[in-house]
């Protein structure tokens, strides 16, 4: 919460928790409360692997894989207009390369950032735990780079 994202005005997307991920519930709450425009990753097309981000509303039901999504689904916004987007993750290493569950979701809705020299935003920080921190080699030329990782134990910047 101290990221400077998490500011009122700004658009900041968290994903809703699923399969043991980190609990984002604390987060939305505070980011509510401040005014920070909140929004959730909602899977639009499984098999083209296409993830949108909707303002989350109030009542969520099961979508796709049965993860939450806001019930009521007003317009989505494009990734490259959110300030700040908290990812889960299977485990990322020292270099902050995220590896997921395996759809490639994040990767396709964000591989924007691969293309542009200057801006790169969103800032992409990944929500886990210690225990997820590894030291293999697994990422591929696609996978997602992180600008930061909170755990536990804090949060580290990757340059």
């Amino acid at each position: 919460m101290r990221l400077r994202f998490f500011r009122a005005g700004k658009r900041v997307a968290l994903y809703l928790p699923f399969d043991g991920e980190s609990d984002t519930a604390a987060l939305i709450a505070a980011a509510q409360r401040r005014g920070v425009q909140v929004f959730v990753p909602v899977i639009s097309h499984r098999r083209h692997a296409r993830l949108r981000f909707y303002p989350l509303t109030g009542v969520t039901a099961p979508g796709e894989f049965g993860i939450s999504v806001p019930r009521l689904r007003l317009t989505p916004i494009l990734p490259q207009w959110l300030d700040l987007i908290v990812i889960p993750l299977v485990g990322v290493d020292a270099k902050g390369r995220r590896l997921g569950m395996g759809g490639g979701y994040y990767d396709r809705a964000l591989a924007f950032r691969r293309r542009r020299r200057c801006w790169k935003g969103p800032h992409l920080v990944g929500l886990a735990f210690d225990c997820q921190r590894t030291k293999a080699k697994f990422a591929d030329a696609w996978d997602l780079r992180l600008d930061s990782l909170a755990t536990e134990s804090g949060v580290e910047h990757f340059s």
